[in-house]
């Protein structure tokens, strides 16, 4: 004897699997190599990179100073070579987007608040795939 019900019972159960998983891919902007916002000065400045898109998100959280912020990145686990992007100085609390070009499979950053007279806030640095 076949088992129709027991066949009939995976076929829905791949079916409901795969459109899971179309329904999670098709989120815009989202790769599974995003990284997670990482901030500095207590939240002040957060960044994000998004590996789908090849950008780095910034956002200036206090936009009542003359400070900014700005993420430094490198392809190279030792930190040369960097390269940096800039937030233009209290603009908005919204995210502001910069796009580069990738080098390397793995990018090396961090996110920092330029002081005036005072010695920069950096986060520490972070690894993410590109």
């Amino acid at each position: 004897m076949k088992n129709t019900r027991g066949s009939r019972w995976i076929r829905r159960g791949a079916v409901g699997v795969a459109a899971l998983g179309l329904a999670l891919g098709a989120i815009p902007g989202q790769a599974s190599a995003d990284s997670g916002v990482i901030s500095a000065s207590n939240g002040q400045c957060e960044a994000q990179w998004l590996s789908g898109n090849d950008w780095f998100g910034i956002r200036d959280v206090d936009n009542g100073d003359s400070d900014y912020c700005y993420v430094d990145y490198s392809f190279n686990s030792d930190h040369s070579n960097r390269s940096r992007v800039s937030r233009q100085q209290d603009v908005n609390m919204n995210w502001s987007y910069y796009g580069i070009t990738v080098t390397s499979s793995y990018i090396y950053f961090h996110v920092c608040k330029e002081r005036q007279d005072d010695p920069d806030i950096c986060s520490g640095w972070v690894t993410a795939t590109t």
